[in-house]
């Protein structure tokens, strides 16, 4: 993984985990121990003095609930990772490891035996048993925000084997079975808890098993969390983590230039030479598994012309909008899935040519051009795309108008086909091509889903490919198919950056863009 340092006045950190997943690094889950390292192997973070015992960081947005099954918002999925666990996690490494389940075995080819830990208490006094374990993967499979990610597997045949054992079916062989049980997705949930709550209750004051307990939520302020004093693994240092919502990003990073914070999550990209650069503070930055698209409805009767499609692509100059939006931290996409994703394949350097643009648009029957809507999240990433993007369109004639909304309305009306075109960041935490890929399913409900049952061949045939070198064969041509067809226009691959105090101890840059805060010191 590539890592980004600057030395002198401006100093950034790069140490990002291995691991395709967000993971619990310090505690029971994949532990890992000690201080956290710059790029020369040298203590990233200072201090000597006592530990403080209350930990802020600072999120873009306000989860729209913090249900693992519950939404697809990495603020949410950040929020949740501290309180839920998964049957198994990875370590730095990328290897697969023990969390919740402390064995497991292959009965056959689509059933998993897993062992669970004798000694895990949820936050609600509840031990830990396989009806847990089946009800949580039975609930992924039919929520509507986890039900893609959670396609292959088979609720029906998922099943109690006794009060510690549980096994976890798929419905064919199923190569990525473990990065998606490690990822949020497969976080496992208090089974009583949900029965008792509902749904909407329990996505306000969810119930895990992880190393920290939900405490209170202030609406439109923050979310505060409480160890887990009863926790089965390693405990935090600090008793209170204080997670707070802040949109505006110029007020993020006034929160911890003022010192209100220890860590913000999200800084815009245009403030990182300077937060770099201020005294008592560090960015911490490193290659990631997100990235920043453009997405047609197939749906609308316009852009289902893959001349249309191509036209818009070809407009785009991403040589310039990319260093215009995200400077040095992120790079233009040459594929339709993050350049750091296994089995990634390269299409070229995305082709920029304005006549050529134009003379589809006349062949798909558009000479003097159109007016398409364009549907962008309240986010300053996505507007500043949006704009750029809109400027570049009317080069070929075509008018853009761009309609803001939050980004989880984006995404409901999305998976309506409402949008006919939209501009999204999206991070594949699982690190697996099946994942980065779902949303091409046309059995989906994801708003990327072409009519063409093609992809949805290629996309079974890659999960049910268990030797590497022929899985990345096929996941490269359907990369190349994708791309071919024009489904979706690759904008950028993202870097993943943190700002954080120099009084922050053992905080790791995760790939996922979900970082854990359990293994994380203060120091005052």
């Amino acid at each position: 993984m590539k890592m980004k340092k600057r030395t002198g006045k401006t100093r950034i950190l790069a140490l990002c985990l291995t691991a395709a997943l967000s993971i619990t690094l310090f505690s029971g889950c994949g532990s890992s121990s000690g201080s956290e390292s710059s790029a020369s192997g040298s203590s990233s973070s200072g201090g000597t003095g006592g530990v403080k015992d209350e930990v802020v960081a600072v999120l873009k947005a306000e989860p729209s609930n913090i249900d693992p099954h519950g939404n697809t918002e990495l603020v949410a999925m950040t929020t949740q990772v501290q309180i839920f666990e998964t049957l198994v996690t990875k370590d730095q490494e990328g290897n697969i490891v023990p969390c919740l389940a402390e064995s497991w075995e292959q009965i056959d080819d689509t059933t998993i035996r897993f062992k669970l830990r004798d000694d895990v208490y949820f936050h609600n006094g509840e031990k830990l048993t396989a009806e847990d374990v089946v009800f949580s993967i039975q609930r992924a499979t039919e929520k509507p925000s986890s039900a893609a990610i959670f396609a292959a597997f088979d609720p029906e045949n998922t099943k109690v084997v006794s009060e510690l054992e549980v096994d976890v079916a798929t419905y064919n062989p199923f190569a990525a079975v473990f990065n998606y049980l490690a990822s949020t997705r497969g976080e496992i949930v208090s089974k009583k808890a949900v029965e008792e709550m509902g749904d909407d209750q329990f996505g306000r004051s969810p119930v895990g098993t992880g190393p920290f307990v939900f405490d209170n939520w202030t609406t439109g302020t923050s979310i505060t969390l409480k160890r887990n004093d009863n926790y089965w693994g390693e405990k935090p240092a600090y008793s209170t983590l204080t997670l707070k919502f802040i949109t505006e990003t110029a007020n993020r990073a006034l929160e911890i230039e003022s010192g209100n914070a220890d860590i913000v999550l999200d800084p815009d990209t245009s403030d990182l030479e300077r937060l770099a650069a201020t005294d008592g503070l560090q960015v911490v930055s490193g290659d990631s598994y997100g990235m920043s698209y453009i997405g047609f409805s197939m749906d609308d009767e316009i852009l289902s012309n893959v001349k249309v499609r191509q036209a818009l692509s070809l407009a785009l100059d991403l040589e310039s909008l990319v260093p215009s939006v995200y400077g040095e931290y992120a790079s233009p996409a040459e594929s339709v899935m993050p350049s750091t994703i296994f089995a990634y394949t390269s299409q070229g350097a995305h082709e920029y040519n304005v006549e050529q643009a134009k003379q589809l648009l006349a062949e798909a029957g558009y000479p003097d051009g159109l007016t398409l809507t364009l549907n962008l999240p309240n986010s300053s990433e996505q507007q500043n795309i949006g704009v750029i993007a809109q400027n570049m369109w009317k080069e070929i004639g075509v008018t853009a108008e761009i309609v803001t909304a939050s980004t989880s309305e984006v995404i409901a009306s999305g998976r309506r086909g409402d949008n006919q075109i939209v501009i999204m960041a999206a991070t594949y935490s699982t690190g697996d091509p099946g994942h980065a890929l779902a949303d091409f399913d046309t059995r989906s409900d994801g708003f990327l889903r072409p009519n063409d049952t093609h992809i949805d061949e290629l996309l079974d045939k890659g999960n049910a490919t268990y030797d590497e070198t022929e899985r990345a064969a096929v996941y490269a041509e359907l990369q190349q198919y994708i791309y071919d067809q024009c489904y979706m226009i690759g904008v950028a691959n993202k870097m993943v950056n943190y700002v954080i105090t120099d009084k922050v101890q053992n905080f790791y840059c995760d790939p996922g863009d979900i970082p854990s805060f359990a293994g994380v010191v203060v120091t005052e």
